[in-house]
């Protein structure tokens, strides 16, 4: 019996997300939901009971950026209460306590600190990327556990897809940059995505993730998503290996790329080129380099490799990318700013571009139907 096919709901959270939501389970998680149940409420609910009680009724696919999971180590740390109003819950100094907070945790945790260096002495070349990747290691159990909680809760609750940003972990003695997607029916996890092509920032303590990439199908639609972490959004060797699933090949079907991001630092800056870790691609004009803005790199070099992509494809008859891009400001040190975007085209003639922006403290969420 053909499975009857729905038009899918896409709710993309552009996050600004600081250390005060990542101080406690609840805080976080009642403010993903809050987000998620206002993008899926009917107009004509105001009663707090039924906001409460909202689920989406058709399919629904609700993307966050990458890294959502990386600072759930905040969590992690036990700590007096004065201390926790300190770090968590000032709301105007522009002092950094974020190294204090490192300095804190090192301090109550020296033993496991100790433990995971000697674990991991042997992994990485430099001092700095062993320290880093000790430290990131050092509650990654714990995070993840956090992490697979809350995910799998909220899409369970509110009956959506969920594209839950990444987390810092290990799989098989590797330390990974891994996305995964939790489906609405049991909340469990349906799709990973790891991260191929670390940045200069990360690949001192991340390794790159060699499995062939995987794709999902959305029950009740005729939709597959494919999840591409940031940089290797920018690589063509990685849409080669998407070239390669037969289920491209597959009549009738459309299919959607997410890309989720987080830029650190400004956003409004010229683009400097490819990180110096990776060849830059043939087709890059060095013209663009120094003049292109960021934002205009993004859509050059990242949604417009997997739109050209998506076009050879002849058997979808629909197609698109969602770049999902976070707001971040951890304890005035770590920060990141960013631009989300929505490009489909349901068919021949059809192109809709969702474009918003923003680099200072807010947040966007984006939503349309495919």
């Amino acid at each position: 019996m053909e499975q009857q096919q729905q038009p899918l709901q896409i709710i993309c959270l552009q996050t600004y997300l600081t250390q005060y939501h990542y101080q406690s389970y609840s805080i976080l998680k009642q403010y993903f939901l809050e987000r998620i149940r206002l993008s899926i409420k009917p107009l004509s609910t105001t009663s707090n009971i039924l906001f409460n009680e909202i689920r989406a009724q058709h399919p629904t696919l609700v993307i966050l950026p990458e890294c959502t999971g990386t600072w759930l180590y905040l969590m992690c740390v036990p700590m007096p209460q004065y201390l926790r109003n300190f770090f968590f819950n000032y709301q105007t100094t522009k002092i950094n306590r974020h190294i204090l907070f490192i300095c804190y945790t090192l301090l109550t945790h020296i033993r496991l600190f100790t433990k995971e260096i000697y674990k991991n002495y042997h992994s990485k070349l430099t001092w700095l990327g062993l320290i880093k990747r000790s430290w990131f290691s050092l509650f990654s159990d714990q995070t993840y556990n956090i992490y697979k909680k809350l995910f799998s809760e909220l899409s369970y609750e509110t009956n959506c897809t969920i594209v839950a940003g990444s987390n810092f972990m290990y799989e098989e003695k590797n330390f990974y940059n891994i996305s995964y997607v939790f489906e609405p029916n049991h909340g469990s996890i349906c799709l990973q995505s790891g991260k191929q092509y670390p940045v200069y920032d990360e690949i001192s303590f991340i390794d790159n993730y060699q499995k062939q990439p995987l794709i999902y199908s959305i029950p009740n639609t005729n939709i597959d998503i494919g999840v591409l972490i940031c940089a290797d959004s920018w690589i063509p060797q990685v849409y080669e290996q998407y070239n390669k699933i037969e289920l491209f090949n597959i009549k009738q079907r459309r299919f959607l790329f997410i890309i989720i991001a987080l830029n650190l630092g400004e956003w409004n800056i010229l683009w400097p080129g490819y990180d110096y870790q990776h060849d830059t691609p043939k087709d890059v004009d060095n013209k663009h380099i120094n003049t292109y803005s960021l934002s205009n790199a993004w859509f050059h070099y990242a949604i417009n490799r997997a739109i050209d992509i998506l076009n050879k494809q002849n058997n979808l008859i629909g197609y698109g990318v969602i770049c999902c891009q976070g707001i971040l400001n951890i304890m005035n040190d770590i920060q990141a700013q960013g631009e989300s975007m929505i490009v489909l085209k349901r068919s021949e003639i059809e192109t809709k571009i969702l474009y918003e922006a923003k680099t200072y403290k807010d947040e966007k969420i984006l939503i349309c139907e495919f």
